[in-house]
């Protein structure tokens, strides 16, 4: 009798399916082993960085020249957000995350790289309209607000009393309008690197209680109690006071819209280590701790924020020229317990 043999095919190695399924991704995928070397790289992270597996394959990040794009992604750290890098001309997002095998021991670090050129083109063109637009609309604000103190500087023999609080309302409204066009169009400065200071020596400690002064009757309104205790003492600053202005102004403005009726906010300035700290603390509805370090981002709106008013644009503006001057801005925050952002900048600020 004629033994028939069953050919039967050999099971694939999971390491090689593995392998294919990386190297057929359209996003580029780099693996480092538990020694921080690279184990593999496919093709799309090639043609991403312009390097070649066999350039760079069992080299340790610390052994690739730093000037290589390679490098310069392996070297970010991505693992809680992802990094946006600029590779030649194109930008590239990456993101990474630990490995770990069955037992819950590190085995090594994969990273998952994107490529967002088109997107970011898209979001600059779009950002370019918004901004034509807005500039657009100033001219005609403007012409708004100057009848409208025109007519507020009348007598009474052409103005009826009863159309002062009309005339109150549309100032203060125009004036709102104005404050939004002006984050956006900061928004598109900083985005393009236009957003200047321009320094000249300034009594900050005057303009600080000129903000609080002007926020009074909002808070006043709104049911909030706003207290402000500026140290005395404080030197004049080479800073742009018109852009710090906007800075205490929205952090204020912030303290009072998210505070509950019968809440408290309290404006504290004094020097320190040659330093100028300003805070602004309030019993308001506080910031979850997840959203904490996105508050600074560019539209980013907690949902705690849902049903209030706003561009999303304040802090990272606010964030921007602190820094243009050399400082810093800090939040602390916890849901139902109310925010603290505090301002330290440079006495020597210039």
């Amino acid at each position: 009798m004629q033994k028939t043999v069953a050919h039967q095919k050999t099971a694939p190695d999971m390491a090689s399916i593995a392998e294919s399924i990386i190297a057929s991704q359209s996003t580029g995928i780099i693996y480092l082993d538990g020694d921080g070397r690279i184990a593999l790289i496919n093709a799309r992270a090639e043609a991403m960085l312009h390097t070649s597996a066999g350039d760079v394959t069992g080299k340790r990040v610390d052994m690739l020249p730093l000037r290589t794009p390679v490098y310069r992604v392996l070297s970010e750290n991505c693992r809680e957000m992802p990094v946006e890098v600029s590779v030649n001309g194109a930008v590239l997002t990456a993101r990474s995350a630990e490995v770990r095998i069955p037992s819950g021991e590190l085995s090594g670090e994969i990273y998952e790289l994107f490529d967002v050129t088109e997107e970011k083109k898209e979001k600059r063109h779009r950002e370019e309209i918004v901004a034509m637009m807005t500039h657009d609309l100033k001219s005609p604000l403007t012409v708004l607000m100057g009848y409208v103190q025109a007519l507020r500087n009348e007598d009474g023999a052409k103005v009826h009393v009863s159309l002062l609080p009309c005339l109150d309302e549309m100032d203060r409204s125009s004036l709102k309008l104005l404050a939004m066009i002006e984050d956006v169009l900061d928004a598109y400065r900083l985005e393009v690197g236009l957003l200047q200071t321009t320094c000249s020596w300034c009594d900050l400690s005057a303009i600080l209680e000129a903000c609080c002064h002007d926020m009074a009757r909002e808070a006043s309104s709104r049911g909030v109690r706003l207290t402000h205790d500026i140290e005395s003492g404080i030197p004049a600053m080479n800073v742009d006071g018109n852009q710090l202005s906007r800075v205490f102004a929205n952090l204020i403005g912030n303290a009072v819209k998210f505070t509950p009726r019968k809440g408290q906010v309290t404006v504290n300035a004094w020097l320190g280590d040659e330093k100028l700290h300003v805070s602004v603390t309030d019993t308001g509805i506080g910031i979850p701790q997840k959203d904490l370090p996105r508050i600074f981002n560019k539209y980013f709106r907690s949902k705690g924020a849902n049903g209030f008013r706003g561009t999303g644009l304040g802090l990272t503006i606010s964030k921007a020229i602190v820094e243009a001057h050399g400082g810093a801005i800090a939040v602390e925050s916890a849901v139902g317990e109310g925010s603290c952002f505090t301002i330290v900048i440079p006495c020597s600020a210039a």
